[in-house]
């Protein structure tokens, strides 16, 4: 297949999208290979990963080079804390310089946020940096530079250096790694981020946003200068909530892809945080429902896949507890932690349109899981995958049974294994050393096996005979560096492997091995189902938000009996009658 690079434009709407898609930037500068190694050693591997996918090179006004996400992030006024809207790579002159006013100017300067530690080091890093490239060969300007080698020397770097964050993450911003061009982030004005008075959290409030010409033209202006740009653009990625306003938000936007970029691929991930912020009432459970019902309709008539991920059971009526792991030791309750659990999983999911060589395009991916229409995936994952330290691969991949290794985030999916129709699975930064060790295992199935990516497809083969399954295995693990939330438990070793004894505390988890299945499934015919039913059950009529917003009865009654018509694409013998309610 051809190596040309086909592009994709990221869309984020929500500030839970936006807390997960900050985790997968951040996953993304961690991948970066710059040529060495943290050890100084040089890299010899060839480049797995294309970046230039999700990337896009450009240049200051001041002639400098820039790799910013070629991204468009939607979310609320009042939620950056200390990041800029415009950014600062193309800062020119201070605002003050724009006053033209002759007379008299009053200034009230309000009290700067303050920056926690990570950004703090990061702002010293980067001037450093730039400290030590002067631009002229004078005797001062290599003074200078010596200085900031000097200091560079006394400054650990921020990677290596052990960042607890837990208590100053507040916004996505709080642990943004890289930088955004000002053309990325879009900040709505008519609603407050954590605003009582100004809230957001209707479906039709976010639909409306679209059709104000002041916002669908700020939208457009910015798709138009990332996908004009693109020589060979494949498609879109979006991440967006599911259940407040910015659902119907996403949903007007995607309606204008489809209308506007025919034929390119949309994959749509629908992301909703592990706890929600305070206790929820009756009416505002109505909503997540309604807004989830009407987004799902929507998501799945413009988009080529729609993947609901989360990391609850059970999501409508009441959040069940989130999943755990005995390799897990994260704080459901913290945003910073859930969203780096879906993101490494979203980043390891989509490498098949992100691979240097032989990758598929988002349409390619996508047509092979919605086989019959069926526009609703299931992810499941292994992460981190249990790899003993201590034990050859053959020894563990002979001891996984059934495909409980695999865990679902997704919610309501009824009990009991699914069988899927389709998958992708993705293996990544499982090793090729230590696959059978010094000992013959001639009963072993996994014997026959001469690297680890012909050994998972065994595993794969075995434990899914009636499924349609496509493997692809990366050398290159999930990065877990700063500002990567420390989650793992002490059974987790520095390089992701499960240890003989615990790791100690000063010692930070810097990757994991982790296998994810991107599935075509029934799960997602009891998801619906269960939607459909606790929608069913909710009086419209009482909530006159949504009819305030043009909503009508009946359309919402259409809406549900196309989610119940889509259920039974996954198997209506198996699915009709449950009633899944939470």
């Amino acid at each position: 297949m051809s190596s040309t690079t086909k592009e994709v434009v990221t869309l984020q709407f929500g500030h839970y999208a936006n807390f997960v898609g900050t985790h997968v930037w951040n996953i993304q500068e961690s991948s970066f290979c710059y040529g060495q190694t943290t050890d100084g050693a040089t890299i010899s591997a060839p480049k797995e990963i294309d970046n230039d996918v999700l990337y896009r090179e450009g240049r200051t006004l001041l002639g400098d080079v820039t790799y910013t996400p070629r991204l468009i992030a939607v979310d609320l006024k009042g939620s950056l804390n200390t990041l800029r809207p415009d950014g600062v790579l193309y800062e020119l002159h201070s605002e003050l310089d724009d006053i033209t006013w002759g007379g008299d100017v009053t200034m009230h300067e309000a009290s700067p946020t303050v920056k926690n530690e990570f950004l703090t080091d990061l702002d010293i890093s980067e001037n450093l940096l730039h400290k030590g490239h002067p631009e002229d060969d004078g005797p001062e300007d290599k003074e200078t530079e010596e200085e900031a080698t000097s200091s560079r020397q006394t400054v650990p770097s921020i990677k290596d250096k052990q960042y607890h964050l837990d208590n100053s993450i507040a916004v996505w911003s709080d642990y943004l790694y890289g930088h955004l061009h000002p053309k990325s982030l879009s900040i709505i004005r008519e609603y407050t981020h954590q605003s009582e008075s100004e809230m957001f959290e209707l479906y039709p409030q976010g639909k409306d946003l679209v059709k104000k010409r002041s916002i669908s033209d700020e939208l457009e202006d910015k798709l138009h200068f990332f996908t004009e740009e693109c020589d060979h653009l494949q498609g879109f990625q979006m991440i967006t909530n599911f259940d407040d306003g910015f659902s119907g938000m996403s949903s007007g936007l995607l309606e204008m892809l489809a209308d506007d970029y025919p034929g390119k691929g949309i994959f749509t991930v629908g992301v909703h945080p592990a706890m929600l912020a305070a206790e929820s009432t009756a009416r505002q459970d109505n909503y997540r429902i309604i807004n989830s019902a009407l987004a799902f309709d929507q998501f799945t008539q413009h988009s080529s896949l729609f993947l609901p991920i989360s990391l609850n059971s059970t999501l409508w009526r009441k959040l069940s507890p989130a999943l755990t792991s005995p390799y897990l030791a994260y704080d459901a309750s913290l945003d910073y932690h859930s969203s780096a659990i879906l993101a490494s999983c979203m980043d390891t999911a989509s490498l098949p349109y992100r691979m240097k060589n032989d990758a598929l395009t988002i349409s390619g991916m996508c047509d092979m899981l919605n086989n019959g229409d069926r526009k609703i995936g299931t992810l499941c994952s292994s992460y981190p995958f249990p790899l003993p330290e201590s034990k050859p691969l053959i020894t563990t991949l002979q001891g996984i049974k059934d495909t409980s290794f695999l865990r679902p985030l997704a919610a309501n999916t009824g009990h009991g294994t699914h069988i899927p129709y389709s998958q992708l699975v993705v293996s990544r930064g499982i090793p090729n050393t230590n696959l059978k060790g010094s000992t013959p295992h001639p009963q072993n199935p996994f014997e026959h096996g001469k690297s680890a990516d012909e050994m998972m497809k065994m595993l794969v083969a075995n434990l899914y005979p009636n499924t349609v399954s496509s493997l692809l295995s990366v050398t290159q693990a999930i990065p877990t560096t700063t500002p990567y939330p420390h989650i793992f438990s002490p059974q987790v070793t520095r390089s992701g492997l499960i240890g003989d004894k615990p790791r100690q505390s000063t010692e930070a988890v810097r990757s994991i091995p982790m296998v994810t299945s991107l599935q075509s499934s029934p799960a997602s015919g009891h998801m619906l189902i269960s939607l459909v039913n606790n929608a069913k059950k909710i009086d419209l009529r009482k909530h006159h938000g949504y009819f305030e917003n043009n909503m009508e009865e009946d359309e919402y009654q259409e809406i549900l009996d196309n989610l119940y018509s889509l259920s039974q694409r996954y198997g209506a013998g198996a699915i009709g009658s449950s009633d899944d309610d939470d």
